[in-house]
């Protein structure tokens, strides 16, 4: 008998996921299967790969020792696969997560045109906010995620991919004075924002310390979409993505209101699993951040608007 890949991909998920279940979801194909597959090769090997603790599995000496040879060996036949320039169609199980902005704006074209591309691909989608996209990073039960927050862990690779404008929005009819937005109009005002720790909630409560105001009695809501009915409803107003809410802006039925100061745009980054980086990953990437470039989703910013105390650049080199 002779070793196939198969069997090194059973093994090494099996591994890096810690269950034969966890390996069988991800490689899209049954219990029986993985498990088959892993005697298979330490019946080769002529060494036990893994010790069984009930539903878990722990590598022996032999089978740490094993894993890195399995990581090379998976990783020479990514590289062999990118001989033929695009490579083959993407095929199996893809745990894409996303924010609720960036899928509201290019979600459905993103699946369309991975769709057409890759028809024997399936996605399992996660539309959660950044928190628990980084949780479920950090713990593997996604492959990437399009979000505002990074730093998962060493295992995840974080990429900038561009910068989102944030804004104060109100109703129309809401009787707000014009002219410059300060903290101290904000005070007076009920928000609605996300429940901290986020992105938004953030942006929010360092504004509003900006002009002094540390205001605690901010009311919460984890769905973008509820939190834009009710800023059009009047009852709140909120520090929303632009992006997601552009045919509000031109039909008058919402207006930005002029921060003082103004809000410094946010990056968003592209963040996925170590072990998964490869062509197939890129090929992922490169569909999303095209369709959300061409949805406008991105801002245009120029190097003095960037916020220099967000910790972007420093953070992403030491993790490359």
């Amino acid at each position: 008998m002779k070793i196939t890949l198969r069997q090194i991909e059973a093994f090494y998920w099996t591994a890096k996921l810690g269950t034969i279940h966890g390996a069988a979801h991800h490689l899209h194909f049954s219990q029986p299967a993985i498990s088959a597959r892993i005697k298979e090769l330490e019946a080769v090997l002529k060494m036990e790969l893994f010790s069984r603790r009930q539903q878990r599995v722990e590598l022996t000496v032999a089978g740490r020792s094993a894993l890195s040879h399995a990581e090379r060996v998976l990783s020479a036949g990514q590289d062999f696969e990118r001989l033929g320039g695009a490579g083959p169609p993407l095929e199996g199980l893809l745990r894409l997560g996303s924010d609720e902005s960036a899928a509201m704006v290019g979600l459905t074209e993103t699946l369309t045109q991975l769709k057409l591309r890759h028809p024997k691909l399936i996605v399992e989608l996660s539309i959660e906010v950044g928190t628990v996209l980084t949780e479920k990073l950090r713990n593997r039960q996604l492959d990437i995620a399009f979000h505002t927050n990074f730093g998962a862990g060493s295992h995840v690779i974080d990429e900038l991919i561009g910068w989102v404008e944030l804004q104060w929005l109100a109703s129309r009819d809401l009787d707000i004075p014009d002219g410059e937005f300060l903290p101290s109009h904000a005070a007076e005002l009920p928000i609605i924002t996300n429940s901290p720790p986020s992105t938004l909630n953030g942006v929010v409560q360092k504004w509003l310390r900006s002009g002094g105001f540390d205001f605690d009695a901010v009311n919460s809501c984890n769905s973008l979409s509820l939190m834009l009915r009710l800023v059009r409803a009047r009852h709140a107003i909120a520090v929303l993505p632009i992006a997601i809410l552009r045919e509000q802006l031109l039909t008058g039925e919402l207006r930005v209101l002029p921060a003082k100061p103004p809000l410094p745009p946010t990056p968003y980054y592209v963040s996925y699993l170590d072990e998964e980086r490869g062509a197939g990953i890129a090929a992922v990437i490169e569909v999303a951040r095209t369709v959300l470039e061409r949805e406008r989703f991105f801002m245009k910013v120029a190097e003095s608007s960037v916020d220099t105390a967000t910790p972007v650049g420093s953070e992403l080199e030491a993790r490359r």
